[in-house]
């Protein structure tokens, strides 16, 4: 009667955590069919779909939380990007520090440089996964409102691809020179209409080009026009009219 009794107890059990993952994965495919990113989840829910509690492996970045279970093989139990999973650790994205101590979303503490880096990453899951919802915390509210936070770091970007954008400016209109070195003559510098990778109809002459925000020059291929310009300086030493010189180094 005993042995019958716990056979019967252990099915109960049994039954009952097989109907409670089927029930939390029915909701989330209609997560996945039918919010279409508009569900928000607390960092206690967002842990669930970690590969273990359920199959679905759900992870955030900048509080934009994606579905990236076709991605198993990368984020998976025991793969290499696993630690993404079931949390947002945004800042890891590109420190490349992927311990559980390291997994943060604090991201203002990045360059300019390492937060354009970490938007590229958030554009990548936008065209490569399904977006599930937002995480309630550091980037949305309850109410699935942009925080304080989450402006300033929207506005941090903006600015470095400004800045991103400036300095591809700057570079078509003073491309670098090509640089080689010579153990016995030392460095030459010299033009040509595609030196610095940067195609165009004219060559333009080898000068020191002081960069904004620069504290030093470098060497650019300088056009007739921009000559006379404060910031561009002439190689001591060079002939002014020649697209080839040896500088001191």
């Amino acid at each position: 009667m005993f042995k019958l009794l716990f056979i019967f107890a252990l099915l109960a059990v049994l039954l009952a955590v097989y109907f409670n993952d089927l029930t939390n994965n029915i909701f989330a495919l209609f997560q996945l069919q039918y919010l279409k990113g508009k569900h928000l989840f607390t960092a206690k829910e967002l842990s669930f779909y970690n590969g273990v509690n359920t199959p679905f492996l759900y992870l955030s970045i900048l509080g934009n939380i994606f579905n990236v279970t076709k991605g198993d093989k990368h984020y998976g139990v025991g793969q290499s990007y696993h630690i993404f999973v079931g949390r947002d650790a945004s800042k890891s994205f590109v420190t490349g520090k992927f311990s559980k101590a390291d997994a943060t979303d604090d991201v203002l503490s990045l360059s300019q440089k390492d937060l354009k880096l970490l938007n590229n990453w958030f554009e990548f899951y936008q065209k490569e996964y399904p977006k599930i919802g937002k995480l309630i915390g550091r980037y949305y509210d309850e109410n699935g409102k942009l925080t304080h936070y989450a402006r300033q770091v929207r506005r941090l970007i903006r600015e470095s691809e400004i800045a991103d954008n400036n300095n591809q400016l700057n570079k078509v209109k003073f491309p670098p020179c090509n640089v080689e070195w010579d153990p016995e003559k030392g460095s030459r510098v010299w033009c040509t209409n595609k030196s610095g990778g940067i195609e165009r109809a004219w060559v333009g002459k080898p000068r020191q080009y002081f960069e904004p925000g620069s504290k030093t020059y470098r060497c650019a291929c300088i056009s007739k026009e921009n000559e006379k310009l404060g910031s561009v300086k002439q190689y001591e030493g060079c002939n002014s009219d020649s697209e080839s010189c040896f500088i001191k180094d």
